[in-house]
């Protein structure tokens, strides 16, 4: 399961693909909020998540795009493994 994360101002999205074209939107923040987006890739995906979120959110400025990252979805122990993950 492929999840990915920005910010705008003080919330954080976290998009999670579900299965070919349904993505899983989660806002966390002051507002907290989930959707389904329905698009047909990843970047449709990221437009529509942050479109979606600003408009109802009524967030006036964001900077342009924002970078997605990778959550990660598992821990590591870097201690004496020379900061390798398993």
């Amino acid at each position: 399961m492929q999840r990915l994360s920005t910010r705008i101002g003080d919330h954080w999205l976290v998009l999670t693909h579900l299965s070919e074209c349904r993505w899983r939107l989660q806002v966390w923040g002051a507002t907290p909020l989930e959707a389904e987006v329905t698009a047909e890739n990843e970047a449709a995906a990221k437009t529509t998540a942050i479109s979606a979120t600003i408009e109802r959110l009524h967030i006036k400025r964001v900077r342009p795009v924002p970078a997605w990252n990778t959550v990660i979805t598992r821990r590591w122990d870097t201690r004496g493994r020379g900061g390798e993950p398993p």
